[in-house]
């Protein structure tokens, strides 16, 4: 698992927030900064995201969020199922992100987060995706 340095994280959370200024959804800008280093091609891991952009469609959990714990268990140590022990572990990872992404934007549900203005709504998804990528390679290092 690739140990980024802060300048790497910023950069990447730069990339993503342009990825979202190019039509990608939340989930899909978080995800693709990661997804070439597991060796998933770019147009696989936009497929594979696009139904989790706006809260899944419907207003609910942050697609920045829901892209930053998809590269999360997609880069870290696979669990064996029935080992509930690295269960729990990984269960533990994604509540520490969860915790530090509702600390830094304020919720996690996408209709909690999203102003009303769709020119307001580009600044904070973008600020939100920064923070998903942030988050996720913070947990990648650990």
């Amino acid at each position: 698992m690739k140990q980024y340095t802060d300048e790497e994280i910023a950069l990447l959370a730069e990339r993503g927030a342009g990825m979202h200024v190019q039509g990608c959804n939340c989930a899909q800008s978080v995800f693709l900064m990661f997804a070439g280093e597991a060796g998933l091609d770019k147009e696989t891991a936009r497929k594979l995201m696009q139904s989790f952009g706006g809260g899944c469609a419907v207003g609910e959990v942050c697609g920045a969020f829901t892209g930053a714990i998809a590269a999360l268990g997609l880069l870290a140590e696979p669990v064996t199922p029935g080992d509930m022990e690295a269960k729990a572990a990984h269960a533990a990872r994604v509540k520490a992100l969860a915790e530090a992404f509702r600390e830094g934007a304020g919720a996690l549900r996408c209709a909690d987060l999203k102003p009303d203005d769709p020119e307001a709504q580009k600044a904070a998804c973008g600020g939100y995706i920064r923070l998903g990528v942030r988050l996720a390679a913070e947990a990648l290092r650990k």
